[in-house]
């Protein structure tokens, strides 16, 4: 079968043959009708993260949408390498079936965007309606998608920080932040909306701007006298500006804070799991979240890998094209 094949960490992969997959204990060949190239993809590739793979070639990818044997369509993911989604045919460690009307594209490319945003809402800080939301990295695909969902589930107030102001000002925040802001003024930008009362912030970018967040809040924390004992559960999702941050312990002890992750090693169990995702599909195919996409044939992923990292728009590989 054809498929998007990498042979080398950091290289990028090629269009070529691989091996027909054979599905194993619990899983289902799915057709695959389209796949996205995500920033974890490109990650994984890179050899770098905890998750990349142990050895080579495997085919790329870990989601996307597809049809089973008895022509049902469905959201895949894939688990087992050295298989992948950007190919003809995968085995899918667990499906959810599509909602009636929605794009196949429109499947592939919004599930892991809405996880990055509802996961880290809903299972992790627990967010309550009527509380207050900072989306640190609000300009990409998953910061985005976070201000739409703190919306849904009741967010009072919603501020946006990031290093694009014109996209910043189109999310419909209550506040935006420039993160090009000189230091001291960035910390003064957080502090001050902290001042009016944060109770979670997700984080997409880590590196400098959370340390900046993290310099802000200690400003207005109970140590500095102003009172302010609200709890404030920041959790990290991404790190597009950095792997590791300097935090003082003055500082971490000076700010009402809690530091938490959501990532692949603290998801839901598999059933939950599926609910949410089967809960953003209804809501994609009800017109309430979406986003951008660009198609182009899977026999294009050695053109485009790279060029699909700086779009705003997420590209959707489909084998059918060409």
């Amino acid at each position: 079968m054809k498929a998007a094949i990498l042979d080398a960490f950091g290289q990028g992969p090629r269009y070529g043959e691989f091996e027909e997959p054979v599905a194993g204990r619990d899983e289902t060949i799915v057709e695959v009708t389209a796949a996205p190239i995500k920033q974890f993809d490109r990650a994984l590739a890179v050899g770098a993260h905890f998750a990349s793979p142990k050895s080579l070639p495997v085919v790329c990818g870990t989601d996307g949408a597809g049809r089973l044997a008895d022509g049902t369509p469905v959201y895949f993911t894939v688990e087992r390498q050295p298989f992948g989604a950007m190919a003809e045919r995968a085995p899918a460690a667990w499906t959810v079936p599509l909602p009636g009307g929605l794009d196949d594209g429109q499947a592939a490319a919004i599930v892991n965007p809405a996880l990055a945003a509802w996961l880290p809402l809903v299972w992790r800080a627990k967010l309550q309606p009527g509380e207050d939301v900072l989306v640190l990295g609000a300009t990409g695909a998953s910061g985005r998608m976070a201000v739409r969902v703190a919306r849904l589930l009741g967010a009072r107030r919603v501020v946006v920080a990031g290093r694009r102001q014109d996209v910043l000002n189109t999310l419909g925040a209550d506040a935006t932040i420039d993160l090009r802001l000189p230091t001291r003024e960035l910390e003064q930008a957080f502090a001050d909306q902290g001042a009016q009362g944060l109770d979670v912030v997700v984080d997409y970018l880590w590196g400098p701007p959370a340390e900046a967040l993290i310099a802000g809040l200690s400003r207005f924390g109970p140590a500095a006298g102003t009172g302010n004992k609200r709890e404030m559960r920041l959790i990290s999702v991404g790190a597009m500006a950095g792997q590791t941050i300097n935090l003082s312990a003055a500082a971490l002890r000076s700010a009402p804070l809690t530091i938490l992750g959501s990532g692949i090693g603290n998801v839901p169990p598999l059933q939950q799991l599926k609910e949410v995702v089967a809960d953003i599909l209804a809501r994609a195919a009800a017109g309430q979240i979406a986003v951008d996409i660009v198609r182009r044939p899977l026999a294009q992923v050695g053109e485009i890998w790279q060029a699909s990292a700086e779009a705003d728009a997420r590209t959707v590989l489909t084998p059918a094209m060409v």
